[in-house]
């Protein structure tokens, strides 16, 4: 019989050096990363992360789901202790001062943190780069990612019977940076 403490995950370091921030085209080392990724998430993450199923098996949609082009946003992950990736966080640009972002975590690292860990990362860099806004368009259904948006101060902006647009104002963040150049709150 296993004990509960022998069942739960590995803990992932969440550490900012273990994160890799694109904001051009990916590699082939990226998108081996990134297939190695895909193949641990089950179905239902993949729907919760792009509100629809998606067949991240076929090379294609997989480019399309995660490629950056340059000037339009950014991808970042975090790397476990075996330099898989653990989580993932996107930014698409919308308008010059907004950006739209997304996020997946792989389903053995739920509830460790991650999410939170690449939100936070991703606000200060959209903050320190100028922009206004971060935004999210998230299921309705996607308890977790809901608890983690409010918890960081995103507002509900639209909703609709199956999605919530929520909005993050960046000015605190970069109110609170001011005079501060670490790149981490919590060192």
């Amino acid at each position: 019989m296993r004990s509960a403490l022998a069942a739960a995950p590995p803990f992932v370091a969440l550490r900012r050096e273990r994160i890799t921030v694109r904001r051009h085209k990916l590699g082939e080392r990226d998108w081996t990363l990134l297939r190695a990724f895909v193949g641990r998430l089950t179905p239902e993450d993949v729907r919760r992360r792009f509100g629809a199923p998606l067949a991240l098996d076929d090379e294609g949609t997989l480019r399309r789901a995660f490629e950056v082009e340059a000037g339009a946003g950014e991808i970042a992950w975090l790397a476990d202790e075996e330099a898989a990736i653990a989580g993932i966080v996107q930014r698409v640009m919308v308008s010059p001062s907004e950006a739209e972002l997304g996020l997946i975590v792989r389903p053995d690292r739920h509830r460790a943190g991650i999410g939170e860990f690449l939100l936070r990362d991703l606000q200060q860099r959209a903050a320190r780069q100028g922009l206004k806004t971060l935004c999210a368009t998230v299921l309705r259904d996607n308890r977790a990612m809901l608890r983690l948006a409010l918890k960081l101060g995103y507002v509900p902006r639209q909703e609709s019977a199956w999605m919530v647009e929520l909005a993050l104002a960046l000015e605190a963040i970069a109110a609170a940076r001011s005079g501060d150049e670490r790149d981490e709150p919590w060192d």
